[in-house]
């Protein structure tokens, strides 16, 4: 008769081990209480708003869940004369590659950020996108290391966010605890090919023992580049679980208004969109509106004028993520047609009220909308395939629509931050028990 009984022990900071045994079989399950993050970006309240706060999104739940998380934040900061320059251009180089440009140095500081304890220790950096020095690798180590010991903190398991220069801190804060790392590729790898060459890249990503990857575009791209056969998941963001309201369904009989959210610069394609409307719709009635700041504004206003729609395309300017949730729900079709998106929320924020959603094709979103089912998917930045998507959307009855849009919610109602940030640990966790 097959048995099977369950013994649990507490090690090191909090590391549970479960055994479970049967007829002839003994399988070890880990279980992570003590989590230490390392990232290059995380929001706080001296820094702009404009920074993406994905990781947190993931730390909060884990509190809730009971988690004890520590996260160390290490911010580039450049120096005086080279951010004093950068300030004159700075819309320009936002427009560009949508780099946040801080105009003051970040201090090193501490926090604790709806319960999660934060330690911050900026880097300074000469070269954008360049590795930093050994000194400066080894100083922030070792203020790492000294920052847990303060706190007596032993991390279960150490996550790296970003690749620079988490992926070399984390390395040297393997040897000293001992504890299994996973590192979050937000990037298709290039960005680790700018530090090392693909031998060096090698050995560091084999010395990890599990990688999360943010899109399933990202990951195909990955492993195309690196020789690595680490274990892996899929690490997608969700959006609150307030978003999803009960029994919410939409109604449509015909659809005439689109939104976009996002920052306005040229890799996102704000101003394709207003070509591939006024193809599919010339003289009827619609509406355009764009939430989100960015140097692209100046070209959405040329082509409304150039079509001679200025009263049908609105810049709204930016808006805190509950006022952009109420503008989705009164449009129609949301559009986003933008290159190296690694994820992209507002998409979810998007289907979760039923908006026809239309994404990037072979980017961050590949995996979560399927074409025709519960969304579209488009060339990035192809105003002439968006305006026969948005033809085909036009000609679709009621019935289609609110079926598509059904879909969307439904799909959305997957991804809600809770459950999103109780996948990755619980993927980690299960990574690590079948290695052991």
């Amino acid at each position: 008769m097959n048995f099977i009984y369950l013994i649990t022990s507490v090690i090191g900071g909090g590391y549970s081990v479960s055994f479970l045994a049967g007829e002839g079989c003994c399988i070890m399950a880990i279980k992570i209480h003590n989590v230490l993050v390392l990232t290059s970006i995380y929001p706080a309240s001296d820094i702009g708003k404009e920074i993406t706060p994905v990781v947190h999104y993931f730390t909060k739940e884990w509190i809730k869940l009971g988690y004890n998380v520590v996260v160390v934040h290490y911010p580039s900061n450049f120096p005086q004369l080279m951010t004093f320059v950068a300030s004159f251009f700075r819309k320009q180089i936002s427009s560009k590659t949508g780099a946040v440009i801080r105009t003051e140095a970040l201090r090193e500081t501490e926090y604790v950020l709806d319960g999660v304890r934060v330690k911050r220790l900026p880097l300074l950096k000469y070269i954008p996108h360049k590795r930093y020095s050994n000194r400066k690798i080894n100083n922030a180590f070792r203020k790492t290391v000294e920052f847990l010991s303060e706190i007596d903190f032993t991390p279960d398991v150490i996550i790296s966010h970003w690749s620079n220069p988490q992926l070399e801190i984390m390395k040297l804060l393997k040897k000293v605890f001992k504890v299994p790392t996973c590192y979050v590729a937000h990037l298709n790898g290039n960005d680790i090919l700018k530090l090392y060459s693909l031998k060096h890249a090698n050995d560091i990503l084999n010395d990890i023992d599990v990688i999360g990857f943010r899109s399933e575009y990202i990951k195909k791209h990955f492993l195309e580049i690196f020789s690595c056969k680490t274990p892996n998941f899929q690490c997608y963001s969700g959006i609150p679980d307030t978003y999803i309201e009960p029994n919410i369904t939409r109604k449509y009989d015909k659809i005439n208004s689109f939104i976009y959210v996002g920052t306005l610069i040229e890799r996102k394609y704000p101003s394709r969109v207003v070509p591939a409307v006024y193809k599919a719709f010339k003289n009827e009635n619609f509406s355009i509106s764009y939430i989100g700041r960015g140097d692209e504004d100046k070209n959405i206003i040329a082509l409304a004028k150039e079509y001679n729609i200025v009263d049908k395309v609105h810049l709204l300017g930016f808006m805190d993520r509950k006022s952009v949730v109420e503008h989705l729900k009164r449009n129609d079709v949301f559009i986003m047609i933008s290159k190296k998106e690694t994820f992209g929320l507002v998409y979810l924020e998007a289907m979760a009220v039923g908006c026809i959603t239309i994404a990037s094709r072979h980017e961050g979103f590949d995996g979560i909308i399927q074409d025709g089912v519960n969304g579209f998917l488009c060339e990035a930045g192809n105003s002439e395939e968006l305006a026969e998507i948005i033809l085909k959307i036009k000609a679709k009855t009621s019935t289609e629509l609110n079926r598509i849009s059904q879909n969307a919610i439904d799909t959305a109602k997957k991804y809600t931050e809770m459950k999103v940030a109780k996948n990755y640990i619980e993927s980690i966790e299960s990574q690590i028990t079948n290695i052991n």
